[in-house]
């Protein structure tokens, strides 16, 4: 399905099968020639399993994004850690930092679904928002910082037992907020820098062939900002799934900023359950789908995936992106349709990817 990846089944070596071009009968072109219907069959396929990463210097049409998106580093706060302003939820960070993969998935469930859904009243069951209306907007601190919220729960970090205020923090670093329920991170106000960040993304998707007008409903909801987070060292996303969170396609295209390389990671546990862990870097860019379909039953499961950064301060921007534009994003870089054949075919030999500063892991 063109809305959500589709990964290819495990073969009794603990591979994916043959090689592509033999199972697919595919001609000796290189990749790059091939079909829209093949390239596309060759990044689902990939993308069912794990993560394709690329950096953002190998594709023009997102370098315009990427530059006024990368001079949000202005912002960066010298010295600052985020577990100096909360403790609260150390538990969840150190769930982030785990390569254990054990965490418990059903408590992690019971939050994302009270956060996403409830607290933000798309189930119809709140008197009143969790977030009280001053909280919001440029000027204002965010939800999360103590006596902004009508819910005692409403955030997942309460900044209460910090060595250091967060509101001393925020007053004097505008205009960051406080305002995520599930990571322990900063935020900036849409109206600050969503509007042209949006724009320089609809910019890029219509130099990658998107045909809706500007305006236009389909539009909008493309090129919404899915994510858009500051983390200083000490923060991160708690383990979530964002099933909540579709409006086209559960497929993302990712930016990210950072002062360190590998100073941050983004982990994700893959269809068989194995925990993968692939570090940041500067520049990086990166597609991944967050739902994954069964061929064979239609069974839908999620991505369970976390982001911790105990060492960089880390920026990152994510919108919905649509198959035809992913294949044309790949299309414009030098080289990367090859990268992408060889992490397909490294997963028919137990290999898996972990990223540019660690390419390839046995499993």
């Amino acid at each position: 399905p063109f809305g959500k990846a589709s990964p290819p089944k495990r073969d009794s070596r603990g591979g994916y099968g043959r090689m592509l071009r033999e199972e697919w009968g595919a001609s000796a072109a290189p990749v790059a020639e091939w079909s829209f219907d093949e390239k596309w069959r060759l990044l689902d396929s990939v993308l069912g399993l794990e993560v394709f990463e690329m950096n953002v210097t190998r594709l023009p049409p997102l370098l315009p994004l990427f530059r006024e998106y990368e001079k949000g580093r202005k912002y960066f706060v010298k010295n600052a850690r985020m577990s100096d302003y909360d403790r609260s939820c150390d538990g969840y960070y150190e769930d982030s930092l785990s390569n254990a993969g054990d965490f418990d998935k059903k408590r992690y469930e019971d939050i994302e679904y009270m956060r996403k859904m409830v607290y933000m009243n798309k189930t119809g069951e709140l008197v009143e928002p969790s977030c009280k209306p001053q909280s919001y907007g440029v000027g204002e601190l965010g939800c999360c910082v103590p006596g902004n919220q009508n819910r005692r729960d409403a955030c997942l970090c309460d900044y209460k037992d910090g060595e250091k205020d967060i509101a001393d923090l925020l007053m004097s670093h505008k205009p960051l907020m406080a305002h995520s329920q599930i990571s322990r991170a900063l935020t900036m106000p849409y109206d600050f820098l969503g509007e042209a960040l949006e724009r320089l993304y609809g910019q890029a998707m219509q130099l990658l062939g998107y045909k809706e007008k500007p305006g236009s409903k389909a539009y909008k909801h493309l090129t919404r900002m899915k994510n858009c987070s500051y983390m200083p060292p000490g923060g991160f996303i708690m383990w979530h799934t964002n099933r909540y969170d579709n409006t086209q396609a559960s497929y993302r295209m990712y930016m990210y900023a950072v002062d360190v390389d590998g100073g941050s990671s983004f982990k994700y546990l893959s269809p068989e359950g194995e925990l993968v862990e692939v570090p940041d870097f500067h520049g990086a860019v990166r597609l991944f789908s967050n739902t994954h379909v069964d061929a064979e039953t239609g069974e839908e499961t999620y991505l369970w995936h976390t982001v911790a950064a105990p060492h960089a301060h880390r920026l990152s921007i994510g919108f919905e992106i649509l198959p035809e534009q992913m294949v044309a994003l790949v299309d414009s870089c030098d080289g990367c349709w090859a990268d992408l054949e060889r992490q397909y075919n490294a997963l028919s030999s137990g290999e898996r990817f972990t990223g540019t500063l660690d390419p390839f892991m046995t499993t």
